[in-house]
């Protein structure tokens, strides 16, 4: 049964659809359309990585702000030094928006079954204060501005 708060109920179901968006917005691309750049240097593939690995750092901070609290420091991430420097370009696009949807549920799962106290826990993301809700709401929108981006590029 799920405890999630009214007002999170929204994003909650915004959240949960992401990787269905991003799965729709490949279905059907031509395979090569994945690797051309945009106007930013980032391809389709890129921002699919990217998706399953910002999916990763989130579930641990989520999990970290919830089971500790104040004291849970999370670190910050840079997109473009992961990018770089996890091989992006040489990763399998399926492969990712795989874990991207595995790990999207599996996060998922732990929001849905968390109380208001837990989602509003603080931590530490940097030099700013992050709740565990926050998580919840930007994750929504990570999910669906990249969807469209992906569109964007497989469709250029």
């Amino acid at each position: 049964m799920s405890s999630l708060p009214a007002d999170l109920r929204a994003a909650f179901a915004r959240y949960t659809v992401g990787p269905s968006l991003v799965r729709q917005a490949v279905t059907g691309a031509n395979p090569g359309s994945l690797n051309r750049p945009g106007p930013d240097g980032w391809s389709a593939r890129d921002v699919i990585v990217h998706l399953a690995d910002f999916e990763l750092a989130d579930g641990f901070a989520h999990r970290s702000i919830v089971a500790t609290g104040p004291e849970a420091d999370v670190p910050a991430i840079d997109a473009q030094r992961w990018r770089r420097r996890l091989s992006y370009l040489w990763r399998d696009a399926e492969a990712a928006l795989a874990l991207f949807e595995l790990l999207r549920f599996s996060n998922a799962e732990i929001i849905q079954h968390a109380d208001s106290e837990a989602l509003e826990r603080h931590g530490r993301r940097g030099d700013r204060p992050l709740a565990a809700a926050d998580i919840l709401r930007t994750g929504a929108a990570h999910a669906e501005e990249h969807a469209e981006q992906v569109r964007r590029l497989v469709g250029a």
